[in-house]
C-alpha cells in the first residue's frame, strides 16, 4: 500500500514538472511563433476625434510599439468644436509623439 502511495506522489511530481516545462517553453517563444505580428509589421489605428488615441487606444499603441510595429494613425476630424481645431491638431501630434507615432505617420482629415 505504501508503494502505491509513493508511486502516486512520484507521478504527480513528474506531471507537475512536465507541465511547468511546457508552460515555460510557451513563454519563451518569439512573437511570430506566438501568432503575433513580427517586428517591422505595420498597424493602422483609426480614430474619430483628437484625444481618442490617448483616452481609448494608448495601451494598444504602446503594446504595438513594444512589439516594434510601425504604427500609423488616421483621425477623421480635427475636433474643431468651439473653433479649437488647430489646437486639437497640435495636441494630437504631441500625444502621438509621446506614444511613439512619428508625425509623418499621422493623417488628419480636415473637412471644413
Amino acid at each position: 500500500m505504501e508503494v502505491v502511495g509513493v508511486l502516486c506522489v512520484a507521478l504527480a511530481v513528474l506531471t507537475w514538472g512536465f507541465l511547468r516545462l511546457r508552460d515555460l517553453a510557451e513563454r519563451v517563444r518569439s512573437p511570430e511563433q506566438a501568432g503575433l505580428p513580427g517586428a517591422g509589421s505595420r498597424a493602422l489605428v483609426v480614430i474619430a476625434h483628437p484625444d481618442d488615441e490617448a483616452m481609448f487606444f494608448a495601451p494598444t499603441v504602446l503594446g504595438l510599439a513594444r512589439l516594434e510595429q510601425r504604427v500609423f494613425l488616421l483621425c477623421f476630424s480635427t475636433g474643431n468644436y468651439y473653433n479649437q481645431g488647430e489646437i486639437r491638431k497640435k495636441e494630437l501630434l504631441q500625444s502621438c509623439d509621446v506614444l511613439g507615432i512619428p508625425p509623418p505617420n499621422v493623417t488628419i482629415i480636415d473637412n471644413r
